[in-house]
C-alpha cells in the first residue's frame, strides 16, 4: 500500500508566481542558499512551488509546453534540490482547466459558450487538451524534478459548462436527447449540467491515474474539489482534499469548508492567503500581508477541526522570499505548532449537524460548481448554532446517510429537492430520539408528510413578516420590555401551513413589531413529535437571513426554538457569541476547542485586517460526566484551570481566552 505523506504533514507554505509572457527576471535572485536560509526559518513540512499558473507559461523549461520568456534560472530545480535536502515534500501549484496560453495556440481547445463564441482562458474537457498537453507536462515535471505532489489550481470553479460540437454530441450520445439546453429553465437544463460535472471527474480521474502510474507516491489535489462546491460522493482517485480560502474574511470561509472537509473521510488542509486588500482583485488599493494575529485566527478554524494548514506566501518576480515576511511566517508556524500534537488529527464529538445536499445545491448555485447564494442557509444555520454555543457539523449526503445516528440535533437549511432515503433516515433519526430542525417556504408542499403540515394559502412575499421572540425571564435591566416579548423582520417568502393532528404550533406570523398587537393567525413555526424526538419546521428561509444579517434577535428565536427540544448536551459554554465551541476527541480524551472570533477594530469592507483581538474571559463549560476526570489541562498554556465535578456535571473555568485556547479532560 502507498503510503500517503498528506497524512501525516501540518504546517505548510503555498509559493506561486503564476508565470506570464510579460516574465523578465523569473529565478533571477533565488539561489539554493536563499532558499534554505528562507525555509528554516519556518520550518514547513511541505511546501507547494509554482509550475504553471493561469496564463499557462511556465515557470521552468518544459519541452512540452510555453516556457515564459522571463526564466533566467530554473526555480523548479533549486526547490526540489534543497526541499529534498531539508526532508520538506515538495509539491507544484499546476493551473488545470485555465489555461490561457494554450487556447492561445489551440483555439479548438477552448470552452464555447451558448453562441459559440470562445473562451479566452477555459479550456474545454472534451478538448485535445488533457492528452497533448497537460498529463505529458505532469508526467515530464515527475521525471526531470520528481515531485512529491500536484496541487492543481483553477479546476471545478473555472469550469464551465462548453456548447462546443464535441460536447453537444457526447451530451446526446450519453442521454439520448437531441436537444440542447441554452440556460436555467430550459429542458434538460439539470441533465446537461450533470454531464458536465462527469466530465469534470472524468479529467481529474485521467490525470491523478497518469500520475499514479507514473510515480504512486506523487499525490494528487484537485483544488476544492469534494468541498462545499463539490458535494458529490468521492469517485476520483485524489489523494487528499484542499482549498485556498477567501483573501478577506477567511475565517467564515475555513469554518465552513472545513466541517465539509472533515467529514469526507479524506486528509485535508485549507490554505489561509497571507496577504489580503479591500476592495476587488485588479483594483487599487495594493495587497498588503495580513497581521499574525490575523492569521491565526484564520488558521485557528482549521486546527481546531484538525487539519492541517498551509499559508499562501508570493515571492518576488526574480524568485526573492523576502524577509520578514517569512519572519511572520515563522511566528505563525510556531503558534501553530504549539497546538499540533494536541489537535491534529482529532475527531468529532459535535452533537449537531448541518446538512448539505448535492440535489439543491446543483439547483441554485452558479454552474457548474460555484457557491453564487445556494450556500447562504447552510452558512446562516452553521453561524447561528456557533453562536449561541453549539459545537457543529456540516454533512453531505452520504455521510449523512451513514452518521445521521452520531448526532442529536440535525439541521436542514432551505434545502429543496429532498431525496426519498433523507426523508426517510430523518423520520427514523427523530423515531429513535433525534430531533431535525427545518427550515424554508416549501416544506409543507415537498414533504408535508415530514413536518405534518399542509399549506394554508399563499406563500407570504410582499407583505412584513414578524417573528415573536421571547426574552429571558427575569429582563434584564437594558431589557425593560413589560411583557418580555419582542420581535424581529425576516424577508420572505414565508408559508402559512395548517398543522395536521397532534402538530404544535410554536409561532404565529406577526405582521408588523408589536406581539400583542400585530399577531394573526397565520402558522409559521410547527413541531411533530416523533417516536423519542421531533421534527421541527421553520416555514419560511430563517437561515437563508441570518447570514444575510445576523440580527441578534432572530439569532435569540433560533437558539430559543434549540433550547425547547429535549437535547442532554455534552458540553456547553457560558460565553459571547463570538467565542466559537469546537467539541473533539483524541487518543480517547475529549478537547474542547475555544475559538475567539472577535475583533479589537470595527472591520468592514473597507477595514479586513484584525490588528488587535481582545481575549473573550469568564468561560465557563459545562460538560456532562459521570466521574471527575483525571486531568483539566487548557493547551498550549499547558495550565490547570478551577474546575469542579458534581451531580454529572464538570464545571470547569477558563479566565481567559486569545485567540484559541484546547481544553483537554482526561
Amino acid at each position: 500500500m502507498t503510503i500517503n505523506w498528506h497524512e501525516h504533514v501540518f504546517f505548510g507554505i503555498h509559493y506561486d508566481l503564476h508565470a506570464n509572457a510579460s516574465d523578465t527576471e523569473l529565478g533571477r535572485e533565488l539561489t539554493a542558499e536563499h532558499l534554505r536560509e528562507r525555509l528554516l526559518r519556518v520550518r514547513p513540512d511541505w511546501i507547494q512551488a509554482d509550475c504553471k499558473g493561469h496564463p499557462g507559461y511556465t515557470s521552468w523549461p518544459t519541452a512540452v509546453g510555453s516556457t515564459s520568456p522571463g526564466v533566467v534560472n530554473d526555480a523548479l530545480r533549486i526547490h526540489r534540490d534543497v526541499s529534498r535536502a531539508l526532508g520538506i515534500k515538495l509539491g507544484m501549484h499546476y493551473s488545470g482547466v485555465w489555461d490561457s496560453r494554450a487556447i492561445e495556440l489551440h483555439p479548438d481547445w477552448a470552452r464555447r459558450d451558448q453562441a459559440g463564441q470562445p473562451d479566452p482562458n477555459m479550456t474545454c474537457r472534451l478538448s485535445g487538451y488533457d492528452a497533448e498537453l497537460m498529463i505529458p507536462q505532469m508526467l515530464e515535471v515527475v521525471e526531470k524534478y520528481d515531485v512529491d505532489g500536484f496541487w492543481v489550481d483553477g479546476e471545478n470553479w473555472a469550469s464551465k459548462p462548453c456548447w462546443c460540437d464535441r460536447c453537444r454530441a457526447e451530451f446526446t450520445r450519453r442521454t439520448g436527447i437531441e436537444e440542447i439546453p441554452q440556460t436555467a429553465g430550459d429542458a434538460h437544463w439539470d441533465a446537461w449540467l450533470a454531464f458536465h460535472r462527469d466530465l469534470f471527474v472524468e479529467h481529474v480521474t485521467r490525470y491523478a491515474d497518469a500520475i499514479h502510474a507514473r510515480k504512486p507516491t506523487c499525490l494528487v489535489c484537485s483544488n476544492w474539489m469534494y468541498t462545499v462546491r463539490q458535494p458529490d460522493p468521492i469517485v476520483a482517485p485524489v489523494d487528499y482534499l484542499s482549498g485556498d480560502y477567501d483573501w478577506a474574511w477567511g475565517a467564515n470561509r475555513a469554518a465552513v469548508e472545513g466541517r465539509v472537509l472533515d467529514g469526507r473521510g479524506k486528509s485535508w488542509d485549507l490554505m489561509a492567503w497571507g496577504f489580503t486588500k479591500t476592495g476587488a482583485m485588479g483594483t487599487n488599493p495594493p495587497w498588503v500581508m495580513k497581521t499574525a494575529t490575523h492569521l491565526c485566527q484564520e488558521l485557528a478554524e482549521v486546527i481546531a477541526l484538525g487539519g492541517a494548514v498551509m499559508v499562501y506566501n508570493t515571492p518576488q518576480r526574480t524568485g526573492w522570499l523576502t524577509g520578514w515576511h517569512q519572519d511572520l511566517l515563522a511566528e505563525v508556524a510556531e503558534w501553530c505548532r504549539a497546538r499540533q500534537e494536541v489537535c491534529f488529527g482529532m475527531r468529532s464529538a459535535s452533537q449537531a449537524a448541518i446538512l448539505h445536499l448535492a440535489d439543491h445545491y446543483y439547483s441554485c448555485n452558479q454552474p457548474l460548481f460555484n457557491y453564487g447564494e445556494a450556500v447562504q442557509p447552510v452558512e446562516g444555520a452553521l453561524h447561528a448554532l456557533l453562536e449561541t454555543g453549539r459545537s457543529t457539523d456540516i454533512l453531505t449526503e452520504d455521510a449523512a446517510l451513514s452518521r445521521l445516528g452520531h448526532y442529536a440535533l440535525v439541521v436542514v437549511p432551505e434545502q429543496t429537492r429532498l431525496s426519498s432515503a433523507i426523508i426517510a433516515a430523518l423520520e427514523a433519526f427523530a423515531q429513535a430520539g433525534g430531533h431535525v430542525l427545518m427550515s424554508g417556504s416549501h416544506l409543507a408542499h415537498e414533504c408535508p408528510a415530514l413536518v405534518a403540515a399542509t399549506p394554508a394559502g399563499a406563500p407570504i412575499t410582499g407583505e412584513t413578516t414578524c417573528l415573536p421572540v421571547p426574552l429571558p425571564h427575569p429582563l434584564s435591566s437594558q431589557e425593560r420590555e413589560a411583557t418580555g416579548v419582542r420581535a424581529v423582520p425576516v424577508s420572505g417568502p414565508w408559508q402559512p401551513v395548517q398543522p395536521l393532528a397532534g402538530t404544535e404550533i410554536l409561532a404565529r406570523r406577526l405582521a408588523q413589531q408589536e406581539p400583542e398587537k400585530d399577531a394573526t393567525d397565520q402558522t409559521i413555526v410547527t413541531r411533530r413529535s416523533v417516536g423519542r424526538g421531533s421534527v421541527t419546521a421553520i416555514h419560511g428561509p430563517i437561515f437563508r437571513d441570518y447570514f444575510l444579517d445576523h440580527y441578534p434577535l432572530l439569532r435569540r428565536f433560533i437558539g430559543g426554538l434549540i433550547e425547547g427540544l429535549d437535547i442532554l448536551w455534552e458540553v456547553t459554554v457560558e460565553a459571547p457569541p463570538w467565542l466559537e465551541l469546537i467539541a473533539r476527541r483524541k487518543d480517547g480524551k475529549l478537547v474542547v476547542n475555544l475559538i475567539n472570533r472577535g475583533a479589537g477594530e470595527a472591520l468592514s469592507p473597507n477595514r479586513v485586517i484584525v490588528e488587535e483581538l481582545p481575549p473573550v474571559t469568564d468561560v465557563v463549560l459545562r460538560i456532562r460526566r459521570t466521574h471527575a476526570p483525571e486531568s483539566v489541562v487548557v493547551v498550549p498554556d499547558n495550565t490547570t484551570p478551577w474546575w469542579a465535578c458534581e451531580g454529572g456535571t464538570l464545571t470547569i473555568k477558563i479566565p481567559r481566552v486569545a485567540i484559541h485556547s484546547a481544553v483537554v479532560v482526561v
